[in-house]
């Protein structure tokens, strides 16, 4: 009699279980919105907010927890006119403004744009019950990011040289910036973020979300945030 009712509390436990999982399925996310970027310093004060896009399948292996699977796009550019006189200043001691003022017959221009593709994986947390209409979650991930950047440069000042008044500049798309060291490269990060899931139908959820991104380069970290809003089916 004991061992029945053993096997039929079981029966109970593993039927409520399925019930449980069954609340939360896994699920395809497509959003996109903005990227702010942080730091380094230098990144922070010569470049514009930035896009950001993102495709996510998520996969829970229980009801408050999710896993992850990430491929996301960032796009930014610097402000021309900060960084052509910020750079002209380090190099040469006076901004290209400066320059351009003082009767030397330049334009200077910087187009310089970074891509970013980022693959990623991670852990999802919920802080919310799964049969809460509004859901609340944390986010975690580790990402590989491909980096891709574009220098198109007119008469950007390099050097001075005060005994004859003459002023160097290096023009061009893609050259070879000796001053500029970051090329293409393949960089690991990580991310750190949170987010709130809204239903909007009987199969679409609204998905609002901040992810905290760092990007581990070789002399100082880059970091940003991108904020994002999108679907989830």
């Amino acid at each position: 009699m004991r061992m029945a009712k053993f096997f039929m509390l079981m029966a109970v436990l593993f039927l409520g279980a399925n019930d449980l999982l069954a609340q939360r399925k896994n699920q395809i996310e497509v959003y996109a919105g903005a990227a702010f970027p942080l730091s380094p310093k230098e990144f922070k004060d010569y470049t514009k907010v930035g896009l950001s896009g993102n495709f996510q399948y998520v996969l829970f292996p229980s009801p408050n927890f999710g896993i992850t699977f990430n491929v996301g796009y960032e796009f930014f550019s610097v402000d021309n006119a900060k960084f052509v006189d910020a750079f002209s200043e380090q190099l040469t001691g006076q901004t290209a403004t400066f320059w351009v003022q003082n009767g030397f017959n330049i334009n200077p221009s910087a187009d310089i744009k970074s891509n970013v593709i980022r693959f990623g994986a991670g852990v999802r947390p919920y802080l919310t019950k799964p049969e809460a209409n509004t859901q609340f979650f944390l986010l975690g991930q580790a990402n590989f990011n491909i980096i891709q950047n574009d220098f198109n440069v007119t008469q950007l000042p390099i050097e001075y040289d005060p005994l004859n008044n003459q002023l160097f500049f290096i023009t061009g798309k893609d050259a070879d910036f000796e001053k500029i060291e970051e090329n293409d490269e393949n960089k690991a990060g990580f991310g750190l973020g949170a987010g709130v899931e809204i239903p909007a139908g009987a199969s679409l959820n609204l998905v609002l979300q901040g992810l905290f991104n760092i990007v581990l380069t070789e002399d100082k970290s880059t970091s940003f945030v991108g904020v994002t809003a999108g679907v989830v089916f």
